[in-house]
């Protein structure tokens, strides 16, 4: 049994990177996913950001570890978009327990 088996863990950032690697953690650790990102660049950065093909990785590496994985492409800078991603991965598992 992991450290957090039977939780939900919300990720912002999950397509690559540091979020990838918490939500691969958390997995690894028992915890189902909501994994959301902008998939999307951005003006004020000099370098591409992830792409919806990353988030779709960080969902199939969450599920090779044993757990599930709803992943939403949702700007954080937008609440409404924010809330409505984690609405809708709240409904997909029944809860959310990391916030």
């Amino acid at each position: 049994m992991g450290k957090v088996t039977g939780k939900v863990a919300l990720i912002s950032g999950a397509a690559r990177g540091q979020g990838r690697s918490h939500a691969r953690m958390l997995a690894a650790e028992g915890a189902d996913i909501i994994a959301v990102d902008l998939c999307a660049d951005i003006e004020t950065n000099e370098y591409p950001l992830a792409r919806p093909e990353d988030l779709d990785e960080t969902a199939r590496l969450v599920e090779k570890e044993g757990q599930r994985a709803f992943a939403a492409i949702a700007d954080v800078r937008d609440r409404a978009a924010l809330a409505e991603a984690i609405d809708r991965g709240v409904a997909e598992f029944g809860r959310s327990t990391s916030w």
